[in-house]
């Protein structure tokens, strides 16, 4: 079923997400700070609705899992980085679908 109306919510909401981490990463490049606890829930959150996210992560847990709270800020952005590459992907397939 294509429905044009959830398409629309869907490709807002892969935006959204993609907009919410960048600027995340952008804040920590800039500046070196990362508020550490909202970065967190935005990854763990992502993780638990996207089914692409969720795959490429669980594949890396297996090789390699540390807490959270004991990774250096650089891990956590690179987690957002590679969550924005997985967003956009994403919006590129669904902008371009029928």
């Amino acid at each position: 079923m294509n429905d044009p109306i959830k398409k629309a919510y869907d490709i807002d909401s892969i935006r959204k997400d993609i907009k919410e981490r960048q600027q995340m990463i952008n804040k920590y490049l800039i500046t070196g700070y990362l508020d550490r606890d909202a970065a967190i829930i935005k990854i763990q959150k992502l993780r638990l609705t996207d089914e692409n996210v969720a795959t490429v992560t669980s594949v890396k847990l297996a090789q390699y899992s540390v807490p959270f709270s004991e990774v250096p800020n650089e891990n956590i952005v690179a987690e957002l980085k590679m969550q924005v590459d997985i967003l956009t992907a994403e919006l590129v397939k669904k902008t371009t679908e029928q």
